[in-house]
C-alpha cells in the first residue's frame, strides 16, 4: 500500500483544485487513442492527471467507513502504479485511463463538497453527474 503522506503533503501551499481545469485534463485522457497517441504524450498526460488528483485529494475529507467509493488509499495505490516509465505502452496507456476515471469521480466529490458547505461559486453546473 502506498505511503498517503507522501502522496498528499501536509503543507499548507496546497493549491485548491480547479474542478473545470480537472475535468478538462480527465476528458483530454480518455479521448486519447492508444494506437495515435505517443508514449511521450502518455506520460505527460499521466503527470497532469496525477497533479490533479494530488489537489483532489488534498481538498476533500477523509472517506468515512462503509462508504462506496474510492478511498485515499485506493488513490494512493492508483498513483503509486501510474508511474510507467518501464511499462510497455499498453500499460501505460491503461493507466493513464485508470487516473482520468479516478479524476472525474474526485472532481464530482469535490463539487458537491463545496456545494455542500456553501462556498462561494460551488453551485453544482448542470448536467453534472453530482449534481441531485
Amino acid at each position: 500500500m502506498a505511503d498517503l503522506e507522501h502522496v498528499v503533503p501536509d503543507t499548507p501551499e496546497r493549491v485548491p483544485l480547479d474542478i473545470g481545469a480537472a475535468r478538462a485534463a480527465a476528458d483530454e485522457a480518455l479521448s486519447l487513442q492508444l494506437g495515435t497517441t505517443t508514449r511521450v504524450r502518455i506520460e505527460a498526460m499521466t503527470e497532469r492527471l496525477t497533479g490533479q488528483i494530488k489537489s483532489a485529494l488534498a481538498e476533500l475529507p477523509r472517506d468515512a467507513p462503509g462508504r462506496p467509493r474510492p478511498t485515499r488509499e485506493e488513490a494512493a495505490a492508483l498513483l503509486a502504479a501510474a508511474r510507467t516509465g518501464a511499462a510497455l505502452a499498453y500499460t501505460a496507456y491503461g493507466a493513464m485511463r485508470d487516473l482520468a476515471f479516478v479524476l472525474r469521480h474526485l472532481a464530482g466529490r469535490c463539487e458537491a463538497e463545496r456545494a455542500a458547505q456553501g462556498a462561494p461559486g460551488a453551485e453544482l453546473a448542470p448536467g453534472s453527474p453530482t449534481r441531485r
